[in-house]
């Protein structure tokens, strides 16, 4: 377990622990760069069929970055699988608060899955997109549509950003960030299986919560597999959600292709 204890750090420690480039393996602006052009390759369009499995996907950026534009860079692996794949678009930071926007995913996730009827859904998320996908799996509505949930790199407790610069679009205080901290919150029960995984290069803070929200919902008796990803990062662990012979995509395939023979 982390020594890191972010109630007694300086804000500048828990600031260093909560910016996951300064871990990566590549500068950040190339990942972003990197998305957004694999994200270009293939149209819209050809990217949702009704009654296929369905993976949807809510990015991240720390709640005020990138866009559903730049978060399509699995496609090409949805199409080999003849996987649906649907990116969540939401309103940034500051210009909606961390409720509206979880309101938001809500209304959308819920929107494509009746819009598809799938025989089967993952919904996924990367940092701030896990933690909305979490929040949204909590939902009673929700949560019984999903046959599973694949959170990476996720902020399940809010409290430490409220001392760093992120916070600045975000506008938390120590109870608004309680409101909309699954950690806290405690798992609503009805959510089947989860996967919780996080880079082997990211901070002790992002590995930590990863854990310990794993261990919430291990309590009210999830079906829950938590992996730190050897040679991987908080921005290139992504990748893997449809990529067969990774520690992600192996999960995320189980559930969603009965005939892909993956281990």
């Amino acid at each position: 377990m982390s020594a890191f204890d972010w109630r007694t750090a300086s804000p500048e420690e828990v600031d260093r622990e909560y910016s996951p480039s300064q871990f990566a393996l590549r500068p950040l602006a190339e990942y972003f760069a990197d998305y957004r052009t694999r994200s270009e390759e293939v149209a819209t369009d050809s990217l949702i069929r009704p009654g296929q499995p369905l993976l949807i996907f809510i990015h991240g950026g720390y709640w005020q970055d990138l866009s559903a534009a730049d978060s399509r860079f699995n496609a090409h692996d949805a199409l080999r699988w003849n996987i649906s794949l649907h990116a969540t678009e939401y309103t940034l930071a500051p210009h909606a608060t961390v409720e509206q926007i979880v309101n938001e995913c809500l209304v959308d996730v819920l929107r494509v899955i009746e819009m598809t009827k799938p025989s089967r859904v993952v919904l996924a998320g990367s940092s701030a997109g896990a933690h909305l996908a979490a929040m949204c799996a909590r939902d009673a509505v929700v949560a019984p549509l999903l046959d599973g949930v694949a959170l990476l790199s996720g902020v399940f407790d809010l409290r430490p950003l409220v001392v760093t610069p992120t916070n600045d679009a975000l506008h938390l205080d120590e109870n608004s960030a309680t409101r909309v901290s699954p950690q806290l919150l405690g798992p609503s029960g009805l959510l089947r299986r989860a996967l919780l995984a996080v880079g082997e290069h990211e901070s002790s803070e992002f590995i930590r919560q990863n854990s310990e929200y794993a261990q919430r919902l291990l309590s009210a008796g999830t079906d829950t597999h938590c992996v730190v990803v050897q040679e991987r990062d908080h921005f290139d662990l992504p990748y893997d959600l449809l990529s067969a012979g990774t520690a992600v995509g192996d999960w995320v395939l189980n559930i969603l292709t009965e005939d892909s023979h993956v281990a």
